[in-house]
């Protein structure tokens, strides 16, 4: 009876991270589901087996530390109950970081993951297409957002920014296969995915997200020492100024300096208040989960209607952290990043498997774009693309533990 438990709970653990970046295309909520099943099995796994270790990774301590600093900053919060669901987050991201560090069986298995990722980009890339053509997207019936007379893509995503940082999130590693491992029959797949995601980025009109996913690609070149795409990127960049449309060089003319077309003068004001939080609480900050709740009471001024009465993000995803969570919660988050970084970095250099090699690129410079985006956007405090964020990584980690441990041997 016990094997056979233990057994359902493999099968379960198995398949719920196969499903998680397919249902990321078209429903949260059946995310969160397939986390739950992930999350409720491996637990029960853990007891049925009186196994209590903890998957080892690099990131296991500056997590932990980044929970610690999130519960010593309720001392500053003025809503514990939005405090505790901001911890409630912090432990389904550590879900889905560890689980699919420890959890990843064999080749077979990481490469259907890998298929599920690019399955679910493609399929929310065709979303939003469809919503381009007909006005709503094919799963949820979402409108395309606008603005300035522009459609900006989000197919079944929420807002057209949380859409964009999904894309920048995953973009990356779809042109790393393309580029550095598959061929024939497979190449002519991901030619699809890359070019229907690059549509998607680009009439998501979202600059940092599109910016992320240039420099990544920049990175990714200068790393495989590849001057072909190093040229054309930087075409591709020179090129943009003749190829915005009308509306958005009709818009530029109206802002008032090249900060301003780049950032729009609302977040000015974000940015301002941010560091006013810091200011007054700059170690453990204003309590997580609780910037938009203090963001009336620290805002120094407006400059629009848009940031007068109104509960706002900072727009910044390391400005938020802390804003909520102090300088401390701000500086264990770059520990963290550096660690992972290092470590994918290192298997990178020394793996002699190219899939697995182009894959960690590929995911590492994914991580970059994401990263580079949330310089002007809060997606790490956007509860789906978060996940998805802190879900790449627990699948990479899983990669280079399975590859050093011969699990995913070809």
């Amino acid at each position: 009876m016990k094997d056979r438990a233990v057994s359902f709970c493999n099968f379960v653990i198995y398949w719920s991270m196969i499903a998680i970046p397919v249902a990321a295309s078209f429903s949260s909520a059946a995310v969160d589901a397939f986390i739950g099943f992930m999350g409720v099995s491996f637990i029960l796994k853990k007891i049925l087996t009186r196994d209590a270790a903890i998957p080892r990774t690099p990131i296991n301590l500056p997590f932990a530390l980044l929970v610690l600093v999130s519960l010593l900053s309720f001392f500053n919060s003025v809503n514990l109950h939005s405090s505790l669901q901001g911890i409630l987050k912090l432990m389904k991201y550590s879900l889905v970081i560890f689980i699919p560090a420890a959890e990843i069986r064999d080749r077979r298995h990481f490469i259907r993951i890998l298929a599920a990722l690019l399955f679910g980009l493609f399929s929310s890339s065709f979303d939003a297409i469809y919503q381009l053509i007909t006005g709503f997207d094919l799963y949820r019936h979402h409108a395309y957002d606008s603005i300035i007379g522009l459609a900006r893509l989000k197919a079944a995503f929420p807002h057209t920014n949380i859409f964009a940082g999904y894309l920048a999130l995953f973009t990356p590693l779809s042109i790393a296969l393309l580029l550095y491992h598959f061929k024939g029959r497979a190449r002519m797949i991901l030619d699809i995915i890359v070019i229907t995601a690059l549509f998607c980025l680009m009439h998501t009109f979202c600059r940092s997200a599109i910016v992320g996913v240039w420099l990544a690609v920049i990175v990714m070149a200068l790393i495989r020492k590849d001057r072909i795409i190093l040229l054309l990127a930087i075409v591709a960049a020179l090129a943009v100024p003749f190829l915005l449309p009308g509306n958005i060089k009709d818009w530029a003319k109206t802002t008032g300096s090249v900060s301003e077309f780049l950032l729009n003068k609302e977040r000015f004001v974000l940015y301002e208040t941010s560091f006013n939080m810091i200011k007054h609480h700059p170690w453990l900050g204003v309590g997580v989960n609780t910037y938009s709740l203090n963001y009336q009471k620290y805002k120094l001024h407006d400059t629009s209607a848009e940031t007068a009465n109104t509960a706002w993000y900072a727009h910044n995803s390391y400005l938020q952290m802390a804003g909520e969570t102090g300088l401390t919660g701000l500086l264990i988050f770059i520990w963290l990043l550096y660690l992972f970084f290092s470590r994918g970095f290192a298997f990178y250099r020394k793996s002699g498997d190219n899939l697995l090699r182009v894959c960690c690129l590929g995911m590492l410079m994914g991580t970059l774009a994401f990263l580079v985006n949330g310089l002007t956007e809060t997606n790490l405090y956007y509860p789906k693309i978060a996940t998805l964020f802190w879900f790449q990584a627990g699948i990479l980690l899983g990669m280079i533990r399975g590859s050093e441990n011969n699990a995913l041997q070809g």
